[in-house]
């Protein structure tokens, strides 16, 4: 239950940590979410808002509801691992990485915000409750954790996966309504994930109450969300896919719970990584798991990855939050238990780490050309 704002080291705080949210076993957490609501990031030619400067906000930018929600989600990850971090910021205990992209960029600023109000001697504007935090980011197409990048292994088994007999089915089935919406939009809607991108302006435009065509009652969003949910799958339909798109965040996070076990974690005192990505990030990492169902992922989707240290030894449990509106619930690694013992972890994962990513992702067919990846 949320108490009023009391006065803590000359600052209100609107949340106190009245909650057992986190056991003392807790030793390191890995947070993966998804940035805020936006405005929409793209659009198709026969939108009437296509001009539209989407004021005060830019295109692809967070609204203030968007804003407003991730601040919020940081102050429930202090309520939930405030034990854990401490009050007192340091690079060496929380380390912050988004996409290149501004609205990941903002919202993982934005999180910080609310999880590390400063105290004390951090405190340097009497009138300011705020400090910088450190945020590292990787060029787009270099960002093989949180963004699917140019690798054309994945391409090409994409390309193989979308002639199966089962997704051609799909296809036929659907492509009444592709055309439909090719001569409606002016795109040229081929498949679910070109049905993701309608969807994703969609439903940015209906956050703001942008008037809709007369045409986009008959399909969004009931026709068209099912197959954005497919388009989730589709991207992580089998281990090859699954390795290569969300395998190398797995080995990242798989090595920071190793080195912790091991006492050789660089820095030491590191309790959090905190990744603020798409909903691709979120959904590709748990489907390289084995534990994404068909749904939707949310704007501020998160899971947290937590390393425990009991007295049976290391384990790992899995949360999942997909709204800011509800709790999160565990998840359970197909072949283990809610708690998952870190060796059987170990075993279970590791097949879907790729041991060199780069070369791994290198094609015997010297002229294939991977397409250039969707935008996030």
């Amino acid at each position: 239950m949320l108490q009023k704002a009391t006065k803590h080291s000359g600052f209100l705080r609107e949340y106190e940590s009245d909650i057992e949210c986190i056991k003392d076993t807790l030793r390191l957490v890995t947070v993966v979410f998804r940035h805020g609501q936006r405005t929409p990031a793209d659009t198709y030619p026969t939108d009437p808002h296509i001009n539209d400067s989407m004021v005060p906000y830019g295109w692809g930018q967070l609204t203030n509801e968007g804003k407003l929600n991730q601040y919020n989600q940081g102050l429930y990850l202090r309520k939930r691992y405030g034990k854990l971090l401490g009050t007192v910021y340091s690079p060496d205990i929380f380390y912050l990485r988004s996409t290149e992209v501004d609205r990941t960029k903002m919202s993982a600023m934005l999180e910080a915000a609310a999880l590390w109000r400063p105290e004390q001697n951090q405190i340097f504007k009497e009138d300011l409750p705020w400090q910088p935090v450190i945020l590292h980011y990787e060029p787009k197409d270099k960002d093989n954790l949180l963004l699917t990048t140019p690798c054309p292994a994945y391409f090409q088994e994409l390309d193989r996966v979308m002639k199966s007999a089962e997704i051609i089915k799909l296809q036929e089935e659907n492509e009444l309504m592709y055309q439909e919406l090719r001569n409606f939009t002016g795109l040229n809607i081929r498949n679910p994930d070109d049905i993701w991108s309608l969807y994703g302006t969609l439903r940015a435009e209906a956050d703001l109450n942008l008037t809709f065509p007369y045409w986009v009652k008959n399909y969004y969003p009931e026709k068209l969300e099912p197959l954005t949910k497919i388009s989730y799958i589709i991207k992580i339909w089998n281990p090859l896919l699954q390795k290569l798109r969300g395998g190398p965040l797995v080995r990242a996070i798989v090595e920071s719970m190793r080195n912790k076990t091991k006492g050789i974690l660089n820095p030491n005192a590191r309790k959090m990584y905190m990744y603020s990505g798409h909903d691709g990030s979120v959904t590709s990492l748990l489907g390289s798991l084995g534990v994404w169902e068909l749904q939707m992922p949310d704007y501020n989707i998160m899971t947290m990855l937590e390393l425990h240290e009991d007295q049976n030894g290391w384990n790992v449990q899995i949360f999942l939050r997909n709204s800011t509106k509800v709790e999160p619930y565990s998840l359970t690694l197909p072949g283990c238990s809610t708690i998952c013992p870190f060796n059987d972890f170990l075993e279970l994962v590791k097949s879907i780490i790729p041991e060199d990513w780069e070369s791994e992702c290198q094609v015997e067919d010297s002229n294939y050309i991977p397409p250039s990846p969707s935008p996030p």
